[in-house]
């Protein structure tokens, strides 16, 4: 995936600013595409010359005024050919390090291995506490924004990660 497909697929939702974006990844994504800020406002700034993207500034007072970006018809057009072609391979690149390294486990050493192993288990362990929280939470969002329809999808990438 391009990170501008996810960008504008969040933008499909509503408009949001460089921060809520990133916001919204960490919150819903982040299991699939992980993103910095930096990645994102680079990428919204090459949309928005591209026309995709278009932005407004928001005048807030007391605050600083906020830059809210929305999806353009090019910007729709793009997602909706993209979303309909899914690409040949659909399993996921395999490119895992910690594997490769219990593949050659015997010079690592049992005692060290024994203990990354141990940490690996650890963190599956919070992921999945990490996914827990976050269907609850696309369910909650679902419930109040109005979203009940794409809570089917949303919990679909919940249970493959």
């Amino acid at each position: 995936m391009s990170l501008r497909y996810g960008l504008l697929g969040l933008l499909s939702y509503q408009d949001m600013t460089g921060y809520e974006l990133k916001k919204t990844f960490d919150s819903s994504l982040h299991f699939m595409w992980s993103v910095k800020a930096s990645q994102i406002y680079r990428e919204l700034q090459k949309m928005e010359s591209e026309s995709i993207v278009k932005s407004s500034i928001v005048e807030q007072p007391k605050r600083f005024d906020r830059k809210v970006y929305s999806v353009t018809e090019s910007g729709k057009t793009a997602f909706a050919t993209w979303i309909a072609k899914f690409p040949q391979g659909l399993l996921a690149p395999i490119r895992d390090e910690f594997i490769i390294r219990v593949f050659f486990g015997k010079y690592v050493g049992l005692e060290n291995l024994e203990f990354e192993i141990k940490r690996y288990k650890k963190q599956e362990e919070e992921e999945l506490a990490t996914l827990d929280i976050i269907e609850d939470s696309a369910k909650k969002a679902a419930d109040r924004d109005g979203f009940e329809k794409d809570l089917f999808y949303w919990l679909l990438t919940v249970s493959r990660a």
